[in-house]
């Protein structure tokens, strides 16, 4: 009895013999688990990213805030 196997849908892969499995199959989801590989960035990347981020010339929601001046709303509206 031959069923169809959806190629989008892993579990055939991890719980099944591979003798059983169709070739495409197979392919499709080896080279699925190669792009994901490709993708990964290693811890060494990742820390360089976060010490090389842009900073932002936004000013801050906390540094809006000025003690003494009461605001009435969120568009800073002295009272």
């Amino acid at each position: 009895m031959n069923t169809r196997i959806k190629h989008n849908d892993l579990t055939h892969y991890f719980l099944r013999d591979h003798d059983q499995l169709p070739r495409a199959y197979l392919r499709k989801c080896e080279k699925f688990f190669q792009t994901i590989q490709d993708r990964l960035i290693t811890k060494k990347d990742a820390a360089f990213l976060f010490k090389h981020q842009a900073a932002s010339n936004k000013r801050q929601a906390v540094a809006l805030w000025k003690p003494g001046i009461r605001v009435k709303n969120r568009f800073n509206r002295k009272v």
